[in-house]
């Protein structure tokens, strides 16, 4: 992978340039990994997101150097974005309900999830261009996220961006108009990715503007509101998302109640186990905070330390 952008930026736009052209022409030739519909906002930040992030890894001193597993997170949730976005599985996702709500949940929930729980900002900001930092860091973009990036605030806009989109009046719109899809999907990314890295951050305060405790509340007591929605839809007798059987189902033998009830499942279960890891995560944060401030507190003279580490380690 080129490393310098004045290399890698060319082929990139070049790529892209040509994908557009493909889709436009020979969409019915292109392979199942070609996209089904290009997106400009989403192929960019698939593709420099990744570069970036491997350039700051590549600046960073190998002892500061994140733990392996925390990079595989970060591409593993840029992929599975690119996956369900910017593949033949877009279309899949436009004719059965329960693959839609499998591509929702992947780039509102599980991707982000992956993406905020390895922590990439320093990496990412040593990989960045000064010029996009210098952008990202001005008043008129940090001061609103200042006040989103409360627990409160940004779980009511997970909530509320992703139950809008399941109105079926809605949702229908949505699969007609290319636009307002496109915005379905930026909506759902911005809105994960905003939620995810308040919940996940690893800091201790003051470093984080929140608590473990309040960043633990938030993480789980969401579960519930979404439980409820999800569980309406998967469990109740009236199908709400029979206008897929307009579009062609992908599968016919799959009834629209099926259909839906998977939809529902979906919607339900995963998300929910994510958010009750949230717990585990920050208590195991919190561990790591309090050993290191441990180990860097100097010990008196003649004192003698019976136990600094929690039990169970």
């Amino acid at each position: 992978m080129f490393t310098d952008d004045r290399r890698a930026l060319p082929l990139i736009i070049l790529l892209g340039f040509a994908l557009d052209l493909a889709c436009r022409l020979i969409p019915a030739d292109l392979p199942a990994i070609a996209p089904f519909a290009f997106n400009i906002p989403i192929y960019l930040g698939c593709t420099l997101a990744p570069l970036w992030y491997w350039r700051g890894y590549r600046a960073t001193s190998p002892i500061n150097r994140p733990a392996l597993w925390r990079p595989v997170a970060f591409y593993l949730g840029v992929a599975l974005i690119y996956i369900v976005l910017q593949t033949r599985f877009e279309y899949a996702a436009q004719h059965m309900f329960f693959l839609n709500r499998l591509q929702q949940m992947t780039i509102g929930v599980f991707a982000p999830f992956l993406i905020a729980f390895c922590w990439p900002g320093e990496v990412l900001a040593l990989g960045t261009p000064p010029t996009v930092l210098r952008v990202l860091r001005h008043p008129l973009i940090r001061r609103p996220l200042t006040v989103l990036r409360y627990p409160v605030i940004c779980a009511l806009i997970m909530l509320a961006v992703t139950d809008v989109w399941l109105i079926p009046s809605v949702d229908l719109a949505a699969m007609l108009d290319a636009q307002l899809y496109n915005i379905m999907n930026l909506s759902m990314i911005g809105s994960g990715l905003l939620f995810w890295f308040v919940v996940l951050d690893p800091r201790p305060r003051p470093q984080s503007r929140h608590t473990y405790l309040t960043r633990m509340v938030t993480g789980f007591l969401t579960m519930f509101p979404s439980i409820l929605v999800a569980a309406t839809i998967a469990l109740s007798n009236t199908v709400f998302y029979n206008f897929y059987s307009l579009c062609g189902r992908l599968y016919p033998g799959i009834s629209p109640q099926y259909d839906q009830l998977l939809g529902g499942m979906i919607q339900w279960i995963p998300p929910g186990l994510l958010n009750t890891a949230v717990l585990f995560v920050m208590l195991n944060a919190l561990r790591k905070n309090e050993e290191k401030t441990a180990d860097a507190r100097p010990i008196p003279v003649g004192a003698r330390v019976i136990e600094a580490k929690w039990t169970g380690r």
